[in-house]
């Protein structure tokens, strides 16, 4: 959520104001049928209380937040879910963590958070929720190494 939804790390107190264009991601999605879960570092209560108060709260089917791996967090989030992992689209704004849950479920598509505007324009997301997702878009988003 650090530096994907919110600028910022905000349990280091940084400003955390959101970003307009991955709220506007959300919502565009979200009237599409894509289901939204969180898989964060953190502490649940913090976590939960900045999307109360940025009024996000509502916006996510699953919450999950602790200190484990994300590839294990992105696993419960599909089992909670009922949907299958090549289902699943992953945003993070850290490498590191994209690389581990490309590693460890290579058949999650994984974005890198600064291209977040762009995701409603790609094919896998333009097709009906439930549908067979098409291939990584030939745009080349998946496994984009942040700068």
């Amino acid at each position: 959520m650090d530096n994907s939804l919110w600028d910022g790390v905000v349990c280091d107190s940084t400003d955390g104001a959101l970003r307009a264009e991955a709220v506007r991601a959300l919502r565009i999605l979200r009237e599409r049928g894509v289901m939204h879960a969180v898989a964060s570092r953190g502490e649940f209560a913090w976590t939960v209380e900045q999307l109360r108060k940025h009024g996000l709260h509502d916006r996510f089917a699953v919450i999950e937040v602790g200190w484990g791996r994300k590839s294990a967090a992105i696993t419960r989030i599909a089992e909670t879910l009922g949907v299958s992992l090549d289902q699943v689209g992953y945003i993070d704004a850290e490498p590191l963590e994209r690389s581990e849950v490309a590693h460890a479920l290579p058949q999650v598509r994984c974005y890198a958070a600064r291209h977040v505007d762009v995701l409603p324009a790609l094919q896998e997301f333009r097709a009906p929720v439930g549908a067979v997702p098409p291939p990584t878009s030939p745009m080349g988003f998946a496994h984009i190494h942040a700068r």
